[in-house]
């Protein structure tokens, strides 16, 4: 390979990898769904169309104390926030009874 087609190789490596690298700092970035919790099934939860997965790092508020998973239910107002890979971060909801 001559220089010039080196240089434009490496150009080109560089440039996809900078590309991936964005993309993938695109698919983390947090994002939230506000809406009724239209289905709760094992550790998935949906909030206005959108799919999440609790996990042990879930943070599910009701009144801005902490509340169990159990204490949600369908039809509720929630605001749910996910990471980019669908992990519920948080979940808000408002007048649970434990």
């Amino acid at each position: 390979m001559n220089l010039p087609g080196l240089r434009r190789f490496l150009g080109a490596l560089l440039l996809a990898a900078a590309m991936s690298e964005s993309s993938l700092a695109a698919d983390d970035a947090p994002r939230v769904a506000v809406g009724r919790i239209t289905r709760i099934d094992g550790e998935t939860v949906e909030v206005g169309g959108v799919q999440g997965v609790l996990g042990a790092g879930s943070d599910i508020r009701s009144d801005g104390r902490s509340v169990s998973a159990a204490s949600i239910r369908v039809g509720m107002q929630a605001q749910m926030e996910l990471d980019g890979r669908g992990r519920v971060l948080e979940i808000r909801v408002e007048s649970t009874v434990e």
